[in-house]
């Protein structure tokens, strides 16, 4: 009797250290997936990405176009590295491996459009309320800050991240849910996933 308990017991520690080394993998590559597109290294970035992404939307032009959301002359972005809440456990579904990553992306957005230089400060707050009100609309009322001395919107975005592996252990891609891009993610993600979102 007690060695069929220490058996069970030794399985169910080993069940659960193997199923955080993938928990981990996820979480480190996550993360450095992430840095990429904080120091703007945007080609090392679409490393990370399934590679099905790039039939829908070309590797060169989410490049490109990440080039042009980070150097927009009208917006200043400050970004920093996510902090993760949670890793699922995974689920295979149609040959591949899924865990659902929920996690919190800190940004700060400053508008510097060209004619501010002429709107009086009335005109200035309302602009600023519009936005602010644009933006907890989008992240949640508490998720949104406007700092008045640096003219930053503080936004603390709270995200979720499909990892995906063909054999659930390494090799871990990203598919970021944007419920605005459903559409694209119906041709990526199985459809039992989708409903989810």
């Amino acid at each position: 009797m007690k060695t069929k308990l220490f058996t069970i017991i030794l399985l169910t520690i080993s069940t659960l250290a193997f199923s955080q080394n993938y928990k981990k993998d996820i979480e480190s590559k996550f993360l450095e997936y992430n840095n990429y597109i904080v120091n703007q290294e945007f080609k090392k970035s679409t490393d990370f990405v399934p590679q099905e992404f790039y039939e829908i939307v070309p590797k060169e032009q989410m490049v490109l176009l990440l080039e042009r959301t980070f150097n927009n002359p009208e917006i200043e972005f400050k970004l920093k590295g996510p902090q993760i809440i949670d890793i699922s456990e995974k689920e295979q579904v149609e040959g591949k491996y899924y865990s659902l990553i929920k996690y919190s992306s800190p940004i700060n957005m400053k508008f510097k459009g060209k004619d501010q230089k002429e709107e009086t400060e009335t005109e200035r707050k309302l602009r600023m309320n519009l936005i602010k009100l644009s933006f907890e609309k989008t992240f949640g009322s508490d998720n949104v800050k406007y700092n008045e001395e640096t003219g930053f919107f503080e936004i603390n975005a709270q995200k979720q991240a499909y990892a995906i592996s063909k054999e659930g252990e390494t090799d871990w891609k990203f598919l970021v849910i944007e419920s605005k891009q459903k559409f694209i993610l119906e041709k990526l993600l199985p459809k039992q996933l989708v409903e989810k979102i």
